[in-house]
């Protein structure tokens, strides 16, 4: 054998057993990565939300967890689940939008998200319907009077939508959770229980209702002030300088104040 067919036999040799040791560690890779990529079947998906808001509890979170890890599933390269996560999340109404779901291992999920804003509270013969700022339902629904520290709207006349996420719709509402919105800035806030909407239709006013029982007009709704009626600068002022001397915006006691008007009446 010459020099050269020596050499070419070794070469081929050198290939053969670079293929057979190629062979097997690409035949044990295989199923090495398929049981990397399922390792995560039947363990504990972690989901975590950016910037959970702190009104939203552990126990608030936890549904919301169960059903990312539901919905996105536990293999590692199922990206058509992460959609469906997204999709199930906006489906509950608690959210504005939801921006991504994505894996952070194999048994981590993290989402971003923005969560609606709890603003007030609707009461009908059910009991008392958390509402968010754009007056959207949201899906919790209290006893009366066991709601967090909200504005309360009473007397709305259309009924509340079927399921959450969806607008509660009413130019009555509309117009309550927008004072709610207002009066939920000031330093007195707390004083205020509610926030009637029951002569919206009839005659277009909006009264506060504060927690010692004090019927508070307001009048039109904000932006649509009567020619004859005190903007909103200068009620929020009177209801200030009230505050200042009794420490309370219903002041020493009446049973009802006027606000619509260029002088305040109190009875």
């Amino acid at each position: 054998m010459t020099d050269q067919t020596r050499a070419t036999s070794m070469w081929i040799g050198a290939g053969l057993g670079l293929l057979a040791v190629s062979t097997f560690v690409f035949g044990w890779s295989i199923p090495s990565l398929r049981k990397q990529a399922f390792s995560a079947a039947g363990q504990r998906i972690e989901v975590s939300f950016v910037d959970a808001p702190q009104w939203m509890t552990p126990a608030d979170l936890a549904p919301l967890q169960d059903l990312v890890a539901r919905e996105a599933g536990s293999w590692a390269y199922d990206r058509a689940g992460l959609g469906r996560a997204q999709v199930a999340l906006m489906a509950t109404g608690w959210f504005e939008s939801v921006g991504q779901v994505r894996r952070e291992s194999l048994t981590a999920l993290e989402v971003e998200g923005t969560f609606a804003q709890p603003t007030a509270v609707v009461a009908d013969s059910a009991g008392d319907h958390l509402l968010d700022s754009e007056c959207r339902l949201l899906p919790r629904t209290y006893a009366a009077g066991t709601a967090p520290k909200l504005p309360r709207i009473v007397g709305a006349r259309l009924s509340r939508p079927t399921r959450p996420g969806q607008l509660w719709t009413g130019a009555d509402l509309y117009a309550g959770v927008e004072l709610a919105k207002l009066v939920g800035t000031q330093r007195w806030r707390a004083q205020i229980a509610g926030v009637d909407v029951s002569a919206f239709q009839e005659h277009q006013t909006l009264t506060l209702l504060t927690s010692n029982g004090c019927r508070v007009k307001w009048g039109r709704a904000l932006g649509s002030e009567a020619s004859a009626e005190v903007p909103a600068e200068q009620k929020l002022r009177y209801l200030d300088l009230l505050h200042n001397q009794y420490g309370r915006i219903d002041g020493a006691g009446p049973q009802a104040i006027d606000l619509s008007v260029d002088y305040v009446a109190s009875h």
